[in-house]
């Protein structure tokens, strides 16, 4: 099973108090810092985007960069290399 990315956090203050919260994704601003410049690639990949959000966190930037650099690790495949075949005729 591919591993989910968590949605982004949220921070909001009631009554003079900081409440840290998960939102319903990320913004395009984090997206863009983290590395993303196509909404449409981010959609792809399953990343959620809250489009009315407008703030960008450090926390939601970096949790992005890792999940990215875990993706693009996984998705890359290794290389065979050919194997030469020996003739049974020596050349002379």
């Amino acid at each position: 099973m591919k591993d989910a990315i968590k949605r982004g956090i949220v921070k909001t203050v009631a009554n003079g108090v900081l409440i840290s919260r998960n939102g319903r994704g990320y913004s395009k601003d984090e997206l863009v810092q983290s590395g993303v410049t196509d909404i449409r690639i981010a959609r792809k990949k399953k990343i959620p985007i809250d489009p009315f959000r407008k703030t960008a966190h450090k926390e939601n930037i970096e949790q992005l960069k890792a999940h990215l650099s875990n993706e693009i690790s996984t998705t890359t495949t290794k290389v065979k290399q050919k194997r030469i075949r020996k003739s049974s005729k020596q050349e002379s």
